[in-house]
């Protein structure tokens, strides 16, 4: 049964029940028209009341990684996100001349199918308004985890009413484009009818739910665009060592480790520092006391009982073996392991960071593969940063950001200008017609 909690502009705490997809496709299609006709101008004008909203509810706030999305849908930032995937947003009005004779336009691909991941809450209102802005309707499918955060978040953008060029829009007409629903992962046959409603599939997830998604029966006219499970790590220089703001990029380490569990595609899982005046230890201890300032104020560790046992596994080898140490909290507040062993190593999460010393940042080089997403870089050499940056692309990293930002969600992501395939270039040619 499929568990609806948002179709037509209507919440239902308690949720509407359906065995199949035909009624919310139904709605979903009648409504598109009335997105068709507005603005995108005025579709981001209520995007940034909304992220105003959500910046005004501090219950809202509380929900871990709400205030990176709060700066994502401001104004400044979508209008950036949607020039640098569109060069011109006027394409998502009308059609554009851009040669003699020659239109083309950004036509909406009809119905968005988004499966989300179960271990970040906000990803779903991320991955939904980049399809809104497209003025595409969606059927957004979480998590039973993610239920009750997504349908507060999706309940502040009621209601919201702006002015663009003498006309009021309302947000209403934007949730009457989204069906917000939950069912069985498990579940086949639910998720081969949502599958075969798909103009585009949008896949969230681990590689299980990636590979079962992707074998579902589709249009042939369906576009994917597939996130699936990626590794992080973080890589700080000698110049970032030796500077006066190391603490400061250890703290926004320590930042980026935390949040969302470090369950998170980009969530750091090892730190690699180049050779310089301070040694290894060195900079574990000042990592130590900026996990013992900041978990103060990231008191709920909410750790399965599995990774407890990981954890607690991993600190009995490193605080035994010879040529391994660590630093770890009372408790399972954090845990700092450090070795020689120049790898990635796999993810423990629950706040364990490996710590590795390298004569160099390009010794790394060779552990980069196309499943590596993201890497938080701390440097004071901008010219060693982008060589660094083309020497790990080329290799098959996505993204290189400054440390702190590492989960930040941003665009392009996973290697996709993301918004770009959520809409049809379409053209029109009439050279020498009117004639």
């Amino acid at each position: 049964m499929i568990n609806c909690y948002e179709l037509n502009g209507e919440f239902n705490e308690n949720c509407m029940s359906f065995k199949d997809f035909n009624e919310i496709e139904t709605y979903l299609n009648n409504n598109l028209s009335e997105i068709h006709k507005i603005p995108v101008e005025a579709i981001i004008l209520i995007i940034n009341e909304y992220s105003k909203k959500i910046a005004k509810n501090r219950e809202i706030l509380r929900v871990e990684g709400v205030s990176f999305l709060c700066f994502y849908l401001k104004k400044v930032n979508i209008e950036k996100q949607l020039k640098l995937n569109l060069e011109n947003i006027e394409y998502l009005n009308k059609f554009v001349q851009i040669d003699d004779e020659k239109y083309i336009k950004a036509q909406p691909r009809g119905i968005v199918c988004h499966w989300m991941a179960g271990n970040v809450p906000t990803l779903g209102i991320y991955s939904v308004m980049q399809s809104i802005l497209c003025k595409n309707a969606n059927i957004l499918r979480v998590s039973k985890k993610s239920v009750s955060d997504v349908y507060k978040l999706l309940i502040i953008l009621a209601n919201i009413n702006v002015e663009y060029e003498g006309r009021t829009y309302s947000s209403n007409i934007l949730l009457k484009n989204i069906a917000l629903v939950y069912f069985d992962s498990f579940d086949r046959n639910l998720n081969s009818l949502m599958s075969l409603k798909a103009d585009v599939r949008i896949v969230w997830g681990n590689k299980a739910a990636v590979d079962d998604i992707c074998l579902l029966p589709k249009k042939t006219t369906c576009k994917d665009l597939i996130f699936g499970p990626k590794y992080s790590f973080a890589v700080f220089d000698k110049s970032a060592i030796e500077s006066d703001d190391l603490e400061e990029y250890l703290e926004n380490l320590v930042t980026d480790t935390i949040v969302f569990g470090q369950k998170g595609c980009s969530s750091p899982q090892v730190l690699f520092i180049e050779k310089s005046k301070l040694n290894v230890i060195d900079v574990a201890k000042i990592l130590s006391l900026k996990f013992e300032k900041i978990t103060k104020r990231y008191t709920n560790l909410d750790l399965e009982e599995a990774i407890a046992a990981k954890i607690i596994n991993k600190r009995g080898e490193y605080l035994l073996g010879l040529d391994k140490l660590a630093y770890i909290s009372k408790g399972l507040k954090y845990t700092i392991l450090i070795d020689s062993e120049i790898k990635l190593e796999e993810p423990i999460t629950g706040r364990t960071i490996f710590i590795k010393e390298v004569e160099d940042i390009f010794d790394i080089c060779p552990l980069i593969t196309k499943n590596i997403q993201t890497i938080g870089i701390a440097s004071k050499n901008k010219e060693k940063v982008l060589d660094f940056t083309d020497r790990v692309t080329t290799f098959g990293v996505d993204r290189v950001v400054k440390i702190g930002y590492m989960n930040f969600y941003d665009s392009p992501w996973d290697g996709s200008l993301i918004i770009s395939e959520l809409v049809r270039w379409c053209s029109l040619s009439i050279k020498g017609m009117m004639t």
